[in-house]
């Protein structure tokens, strides 16, 4: 998520699909919608800091979901709160942080199968 924010903030510009801002996942091929990644690295900070205030990745989140410009002063707020989670997550084991992820990952997949069942 940082080096996707120190990007546009670098460049003024994101890599794009079809319209959607994305960004390439990391050791992979593969892309993925920003807005989508940050949702998913905002749950888990809420994991597992729920004592810092996730807003200015929401704000990027719903910006870049919305198609509306980010600005300089939104990717600046962001890329602080990813630092502070980052001073933070010194304090917790790496056991407790993949157990964090794993359960973001599966409250992910189950919200994809709930909606592909309501599509149904």
């Amino acid at each position: 998520m940082r080096k996707c924010l120190r990007q546009i903030r670098a460049t003024g510009e994101a890599d794009s699909i079809r319209g959607y801002a994305v960004t390439r996942l990391h050791a992979s091929d593969d892309y993925a919608q920003i807005d989508y990644c940050a949702a998913g690295f905002r749950a888990l900070m809420e994991r597992i800091c729920p004592h810092i205030d996730t807003a200015p990745l929401l704000r990027i989140e719903q910006r870049l979901a919305a198609g509306v410009p980010l600005e300089v002063e939104h990717v600046d707020a962001s890329l602080r709160m990813l630092m502070a989670v980052e001073n933070n997550l010194i304090k917790h084991s790496v056991a407790e942080v993949k157990e964090a992820v794993m359960i973001e990952q599966i409250l992910i997949e189950m919200a994809e199968m709930n909606e592909m069942r309501k599509a149904a």
